[in-house]
C-alpha cells in the first residue's frame, strides 16, 4: 500500500493551517516567527513529496514480483474470509457442531468395552466417512476380535475391520475362519463378514484358496455366491449380493 496519500494528506493539512493563521492575523504581510518555522516545514514535506513521487515513478525502484505478491496477499485474504463466512452460514444450522458430536459419540462408543460388540462395531462407518477411524479405533477392535466374550464378538470385529485387515494380520482372519468351517459352518456372520474383510486380499494364493473353499462348499448360498464374487467365480442363482 503506497504512503504518498497519507503525507499529500498531512501537506494539505499543514498548507490550511498556515493559511487559516495568515488569515487570522491582523498584518498579513508580516509573518511571525512560527508561521515562518511552519511554512519552512511544509516546504520540506513538500520536497520530500516530490521525492517520493520520483522514486515512485522510476522503473525498477520497487523490488520484483512486489506487486505480485499484494495481489496474492490481497486474494489470500479475500478467500480467508470467504471460507469464514462459510463456516458461520453452515455452523448457522448447527451441521459442524451436530457432526462433531455425532464423531465424538461414535468413537466413544467404538472404544468402550462396556459397549455391545455389534453396538461398536456399527461406529466404524461413521468414523470412516469422516477420516476418524484411527490406529487406536483399529487396535480396539482388533483386540475384540482377538479376546471375544460372546460367540458373534469376532464377526462384529470383522464388520469393522473392513479394509484395515493386512498381510500381517491376515493368518488371524484366516484361523478363526477355518476353526468356524471345521466347527461345522455355525456362525454365517462370522464368515459373511470375514469373507469381506479378506477380499482386498483375494490375489493372497492362501487367501484366494480359502474364499474359493467357501465358495463351493458353504451351506449358505448368500455367502457362498459372496465368496464366488470375491475371487471372480460366476455368482450361483439364487445367491444374494448381500446379507440381510
Amino acid at each position: 500500500m503506497k504512503k504518498i496519500p497519507i503525507i499529500a494528506l498531512l501537506l494539505s493539512v499543514a498548507a490550511l493551517v498556515v493559511a487559516l493563521t495568515r488569515k487570522n492575523s491582523p498584518d498579513l504581510t508580516i509573518v511571525s516567527s512560527s508561521d515562518a518555522a511552519l511554512v519552512a516545514e511544509v516546504e520540506e514535506l513538500r520536497e520530500r513529496l516530490a521525492a517520493l513521487e520520483n522514486a515512485d515513478s522510476i522503473p525498477g525502484a520497487k523490488l520484483p514480483g512486489a506487486q505480485n505478491l499484494e495481489r496474492q496477499l490481497e486474494e489470500l485474504a479475500t478467500n480467508q474470509q470467504d471460507i469464514a463466512e462459510l463456516a458461520l452460514g453452515i455452523d448457522s444450522l448447527g451441521v459442524l457442531e451436530t457432526q462433531e458430536r455425532e464423531v465424538l459419540n461414535a468413537y466413544k462408543v467404538l472404544m468402550n468395552e462396556k459397549q455391545p460388540a455389534w453396538e461398536r462395531a456399527k461406529q466404524a462407518n461413521l468414523l470412516k466417512r469422516y477420516g476418524q477411524f484411527d490406529q487406536q479405533a483399529i487396535d480396539s477392535m482388533w483386540k475384540l476380535f482377538s479376546n471375544p466374550k460372546k460367540p458373534n464378538d469376532q464377526a462384529a470385529a470383522l464388520l469393522a475391520l473392513k479394509g484395515h485387515v493386512t498381510g500381517e494380520n491376515r493368518d488371524d482372519v484366516l484361523t478363526a475362519m477355518k476353526r468356524e468351517v471345521e466347527g461345522g459352518f455355525e456362525n454365517g456372520r462370522l464368515r459373511y463378514f470375514g469373507i469381506e474383510a479378506l477380499e482386498p486380499l483375494a490375489r493372497d494364493p492362501e487367501v484366494r484358496e480359502w474364499l474359493t473353499f467357501i465358495a463351493q462348499n458353504d451351506p449358505e448360498p448368500k455367502i457362498a455366491g459372496l465368496a464366488a464374487k470375491s475371487v471372480g467365480f460366476p455368482v450361483k442363482p439364487g445367491a444374494s449380493k448381500g446379507r440381510k
